[in-house]
């Protein structure tokens, strides 16, 4: 059991096969679902949108802008628009991610969600003159990069924010690994799904190694935070605003 809750050194360079250039449309439809479900169910959406509620709390007159990185499926964006339209609150968001067949389902599944905006982009580095945008955030991305790929995205996130950022990713650890393995065999038969669970806990960062790249990035007021289900949340606040009802490690 002791071992099962010990770090794991993270496993740099290994492949996900929702990366790989050989995926079917309907293997990657059925993963991008499997993800919507998992953030749903087990805390992605809401870190996001707690975060986004206090660091939008003083600033809440309309309009907002948003850019999400590496969107995937919108799901996120998606869940945005639904909470902001319930708190009367016009938003604006930029989905931004680098592949094609992603960007497709993204584009038909975000229809009724006129305040999305998807683009093809390729990050790092971010196409914006600095402070484009009120909040910039990013989903269950980290993982995909080295750690110099995390401080350069870190920089570019900074640097096109004029109020915020929030980095919502997996903590990785051994039982991390061992719970998402059996999840993802229990909630999908998609083998996208049942692969890239476990490896992208590995790939993922620790707080310590998060907050390096932080600092590295040049970040001020930096608060990491984790979360049920194996989560971790950096936020870096570019204008005064409420500090997260979370513990602060």
């Amino acid at each position: 059991m002791v071992t099962t809750l010990l770090p794991l050194t993270r496993l740099e360079g290994a492949a996900e096969l929702l990366d790989s250039q050989n995926n079917s449309d309907e293997e990657i439809r059925e993963n991008l679902r499997d993800l919507e479900r998992l953030n749903r169910y087990f805390g992605g959406v809401g870190i996001v949108l707690s975060y986004l509620g206090r660091m939008v709390g003083p600033y809440l007159r309309s309009p907002i802008t948003i850019l999400d990185v590496a969107t995937g499926g919108a799901d996120i964006p998606r869940a945005i628009c639904r909470w902001a339209r319930k708190r009367r609150l016009t938003v604006t968001i930029e989905a931004i991610d680098c592949r094609d067949q992603i960007l497709a389902a993204a584009t038909e599944w975000s229809a009724d969600f006129p305040e999305i905006r998807l683009r093809r982009v390729h990050a790092p580095p971010l196409p914006y003159p600095d402070g484009s945008f009120d909040y910039v955030i990013s989903s269950l991305f980290f993982h995909h990069l080295s750690g110099t790929e995390g401080v350069v995205l870190l920089r570019e996130m900074a640097r096109v924010a004029r109020r915020g950022l929030l980095v919502n990713d997996l903590l990785r650890g051994q039982l991390a690994r061992l719970l998402t393995a059996i999840t993802t065999r229990l909630l999908s038969g998609n083998r996208l799904t049942r692969h890239d669970g476990p490896i992208s806990v590995l790939r993922s960062f620790r707080p310590p190694e998060l907050r390096r790249m932080a600092i590295e990035a040049g970040l001020a007021d930096v608060r990491l935070s984790r979360h049920p289900w194996f989560r971790l949340a950096l936020t870096a606040a570019l204008s005064p605003v409420e500090p997260p009802a979370h513990f602060t490690i």
